[in-house]
């Protein structure tokens, strides 16, 4: 159960940073796609953080340090690109 709390608490610091980062840039409007792409990474740092006992700053720099932020990236942007991909053929 410690994981998912973990998890869980992740998503939640992704939803906080995505909406922080919009609030900064008054001018910018608000992107749905980037938002849930940002809560993607938290919960994948959460879960980390969790499974490894590690505080979610020192998973998020681990992560970062190891190429594994970059490497979910690239594997949710090819997942996002084919779900728009099958959208558009509907």
């Amino acid at each position: 159960m410690n994981i998912l709390n973990s998890i869980l608490a992740g998503i939640a610091s992704g939803a906080i940073s995505a909406l922080l980062g919009y609030a900064k840039n008054a001018g910018e409007n608000f992107e749905p796609k980037k938002a849930i792409q940002t809560l993607v990474i938290g919960g994948f740092v959460g879960g980390v953080a969790g499974y490894k006992g590690f505080t979610y700053t020192k998973a998020e720099e681990w992560l970062e340090s190891i190429g594994a932020i970059t490497l979910v990236e690239y594997i949710k942007k090819a997942i996002w690109r084919r779900l728009r991909k099958k959208k558009k053929k509907k």
